[in-house]
Parts: structure tokens; sequence; C-alpha cells
């Protein structure tokens, strides 16, 4: 139903988000198809973890390599490395996932590679030269991606077009059933990848506004950023206020129509 779709709509408008990424080799391309955007974010997942997982594998021979606890036994999943008691004893896997097909279980197992990475970071000391303390968000930002990624894939009508391969080569005519929801996680998963944070502004529709600023972007050697940064705020909450009052509007008038009938 019509009032539906507006609801939806006004519930994804309560807040907004304005990241700031530094990110080499921009090509400013937009969002391929969807299974494309999928199979790239998989991609830049696998390279990063397998990357992360040499490191930290050398970290922790060097710490002793002692057992580590990933998750509660009984709760471990089919992709997970660690044994029946949840415990890690081996390298963290460094050998290749296949990204040419959007698979269901390409996720799951790039979701617990990052689950088992994070694991090891944490138990590793804090002051390990060559570890970088933005890793550890990475780890569950792949994860909780990956969840949200198989939230959409399992669905039945998603899961009859995977089941039948949809990959790189797949024809143009062939393409996902998601959702304007659907996309909306696409599109972001894809366009923040693996990339750190620098700065992010969070506003909520109550008035509430959150601003979250690298450590090492807060300087004043970064004052060029922080101008970006605020006038992308500035211009987004103007577009915001519009988008809302547009809604607001165009739902008033439907259910008028709707009462006058």
């Amino acid at each position: 139903m019509p009032t539906t779709a507006i609801q939806r709509i006004i519930e994804d408008l309560l807040s907004i988000e304005v990241n700031v990424i530094i990110k080499p080799g921009m090509t400013a391309r937009k969002m391929p198809e969807p299974h494309q955007a999928l199979l790239d974010v998989a991609g830049d997942y696998d390279r990063f973890l397998r990357e992360r997982a040499r490191s930290l594998n050398q970290k922790w021979r060097e710490a002793g390599y002692e057992p580590i606890t990933v998750r509660d036994p009984g709760a471990r999943p089919q992709y997970s490395a660690a044994g029946d008691d949840g415990c890690l004893r081996n390298d963290l896997r460094t050998d290749p996932i296949p990204t040419s097909k959007v698979r269901l279980a390409t996720f799951g197992e790039l979701r617990e590679r990052a689950v088992e990475a994070e694991a090891v970071q944490r138990h590793l000391p804090h002051n390990e030269p060559g570890l970088d303390d933005e890793d550890p968000i990475i780890f569950r930002r792949i994860y909780r991606n990956c969840d949200q990624i198989r939230g959409i894939i399992c669905r039945h009508d998603v899961k009859q077009v995977i089941d039948c391969g949809i990959g790189r080569d797949s024809t143009p005519d062939v393409s996902l059933p998601l959702t304007s929801r659907d996309i909306i996680i696409v599109r972001k998963v894809w366009e923040v990848g693996v990339e750190s944070v620098d700065m992010q502004t969070v506003a909520q529709l109550d008035g509430d506004i959150v601003t979250r600023i690298n450590r090492a972007r807060a300087d004043a050697s970064n004052a060029a950023l922080h101008r970006l940064h605020q006038a992308t705020v500035e211009t987004t909450l103007e577009h915001w206020q519009f988008l809302f009052q547009t809604i607001v509007q165009f739902g008033s008038k439907a259910l008028q129509s709707f009462l006058s009938r």
C-alpha cells in the first residue's frame, strides 16, 4: 500500500550519516549492478582479510601461538576454522575465496574469517608494533555487513536467481530482485568497502548530532578536510529537510484523498 511505502521512506529518513573516507586510487564510478557490486565487495573483503591474516599469523607465532577462543562451543558456524571447543589453534586462513559468483557460502566464509581475525588481534598485546588500531573496526564491519548481505540473498526470490548462477559474465538481462532498502544496504557496503572512515557525522531527527573524527585528522593540518566535511554536512542537512518535508506533504495529501472517498 502507498501508506506503507511512505512509512518505510520516512523510517529511512529518521537519521542521516555523512562520512569522509580517504581512499587511494579513486575512480569516481557509480555503483554497478547489485550483483557486480556484491562481487566487488567479496573481492575487497577477501584481499583485505588475507593480507591481514599473514601479518596476524606472524604476530601470533611471536606471542607463543596459544589457542584463542573465537566463540562459545556449540555456536560455531560451518565455515569457522575453530575446533569443537570454539578455540582457534591453527593459522588464520590465507587461501583465496572464490569470488566469481554471488554465493551465500562466500559471504559466510568471509564473515567467519573476519570473526577469527578480530579474535586473534584482540588476543594479541595492544602495543604490538605493526598492528593497525583500525583493523578490528574493519573486521567487525566485515562480519556485520556479511550478515546483512546473507540476510538479503537468503530470501527465496533472491536465492532462486543466485542458485541459477549469477556472476561477472552474466548477461545484462540477469539481475537480483532487490528492494529499494536492499539496494541502499548494498550501496553503502560497496561504497565504504574496507577503507577507514576519517570523519563521520550522524544526525537524528530529534536534533541530536554526533561527529566523530579520527585522531590522526584532528589537528590544524587537516583544516581543508574539516571544511569539506562541514560543507558536506550542511548541504546534506538542507537536502534531508527538503526530502522529509516533501514526503510528509505527499503523505498528508494521500491521506486526505483516502479519507474523502
